[in-house]
């Protein structure tokens, strides 16, 4: 057998739920300047002090925003997969990873949502392009770190295509049929 490797990036789109946190940041760093400049000046008479205020304020806007900059990369070697989290292109977070043998479910997430709300899982890991997760993928697999898992994702048809190569026979019997 040759050697299967497939990797895949997506992009979280910004939706209104990102838009409404932006917002309530810059409104928070401008409570918080306008608290600095208070303390700073008035209270206290110490102008630097407003100025740190102000700056810190500003920086941790600036890094919660950025956190909402994100990017999915899955990759499969040989069975092996690995879902990272990428945020504003410069941290990396491995989010899981698992060989697909240990597979007990997989499908079109959509059409199984409601009976995979109800279920217990250890961990539950959602890398999808869209909040609604429209188009995705679900796996149920049983990793080393987060135990059983349920991940939710967006494949295109070369990762689709590598998965099922490494799922157990009769899963991907049942689920794609013999073609």
């Amino acid at each position: 057998m040759n050697d299967v490797f497939v990797e895949r990036m997506v992009k979280k789109k910004f939706e209104t739920t990102d838009m409404l946190v932006v917002l309530g940041v810059i409104l928070g760093i401008i409570v918080l300047s306008l608290v600095g400049i208070y303390v700073g000046f008035f209270m206290l008479m110490f102008p630097m002090l407003s100025l740190l205020i102000m700056a810190g304020a500003v920086f941790g806007g600036y890094k919660l925003i950025s956190m909402r900059m994100l990017e999915y990369e899955y990759s499969i070697t040989n069975g092996f997969v690995t879902v990272d989290k990428i945020m504003n292109r410069a941290t990396r977070k491995r989010m899981t990873s698992f060989e697909c043998s240990t597979c007990e479910d997989i499908g079109v997430y959509q059409e199984a949502e409601a009976r995979l709300r109800t279920r217990s899982f250890d961990s539950r890991v959602f890398a999808t392009q869209f909040a609604d997760r429209r188009d995705s993928w679900f796996m149920i697999v049983r990793s080393g770190k987060t135990g059983k898992t349920l991940v939710v994702f967006d494949p295109d048809e070369d990762m689709q295509e590598a998965v099922k190569k490494f799922i157990p026979r009769s899963l991907k019997f049942e689920k794609f049929g013999r073609g």
